[in-house]
């Protein structure tokens, strides 16, 4: 029997991903794209988006808007006949809720902010996601977290909150939506030190900390990861790109620990 080899894990999918102008979105949306899916990526950040069938795949959406991720998502629906896919990568600037400062010096709304976009856009596009998916009887929702959901870092009360409350939100989800063939799964990645929140993160930190951004991000390589090296946004939207395939089918209720051993499960 001829086996045939193919690197397009994601040949004939519709992928939508939301919140794409950021750095790791757009690998993971350009990733998608290689490995053969039709690629739709949404941003609150883009200049804005047209009624035409080409202009879906840049469509200006605020991703915490409940009736327009619903409206979007039909429209979608309405044009390709099936959503495979859906990746929400939508946040906000980590300056803006004071990440890499001490608990102290976070405002309660500085703290809730990342679990009012982050987590809950999480919510209201797989919750959205879910309305076609469920008819189709297929279809994969992945989540997006860090390592620091489940370790203890200082100074980063805000996202550790949230990222840990997504990788709940996904558990619960899974097992609701997994009777209807839908797969529920995630990607824990550490820190990519190529993209512009650990550029930030690592500066605010290290200055925590006596450190420059290359001290900081030796002292995470050496003393947090077994594998003594940290992995590229480039890497870590190849394990998005798995996790959305066919290859990955009984893969669901699980965040990938894509963590260079920082974490060991």
């Amino acid at each position: 029997m001829q086996i045939e080899r193919t690197t397009m894990l994601l040949k004939g999918k519709v992928a939508i991903v939301f919140g794409a102008a950021g750095h790791l979105r757009q690998h993971i949306a350009n990733r998608f794209d290689t490995e053969g899916a039709t690629v739709l990526r949404t941003s609150k950040n883009f200049a804005g988006g047209a009624s035409s069938t080409e202009a879906l795949s840049g469509e200006k959406l605020d991703a915490t808007d409940e009736a327009a991720v619903d409206a979007y998502l039909d429209k979608v629906a309405g044009v390709h006949g099936v959503i495979d896919i859906v990746v929400n990568m939508a946040g906000v600037a980590p300056a803006t809720y004071n990440h890499g400062m001490p608990a102290a010096e976070v405002s309660l709304d500085q703290f809730i902010l990342p679990l009012t976009v982050d987590t809950a856009s999480q919510f209201i596009t797989a919750k959205s996601a879910f309305r076609h998916m469920s008819k189709q009887g297929s279809g994969v929702i992945l989540l997006n977290t860090s390592t620091l959901a489940k370790v203890g870092s200082p100074w980063s009360p805000a996202l550790t909150a949230s990222h840990a409350a997504t990788e709940g939100l996904m558990r619960s989800l899974a097992h609701e939506y997994g009777p209807a063939g839908v797969r529920v799964l995630g990607v824990r990645s550490e820190a990519m030190p190529d993209s512009p929140t650990i550029e930030y993160t690592f500066a605010t930190m290290g200055s925590n900390m006596g450190m420059s951004f290359g001290e900081m991000k030796a002292f995470i390589e050496q003393n947090k990861t077994a594998l003594k090296k940290l992995p590229s946004a480039d890497d870590t939207a190849a394990i998005f790109a798995f996790a959305a395939s066919d290859r990955a089918a009984f893969l669901s209720g699980t965040m990938i620990n894509h963590s260079a051993g920082h974490i060991v499960d």
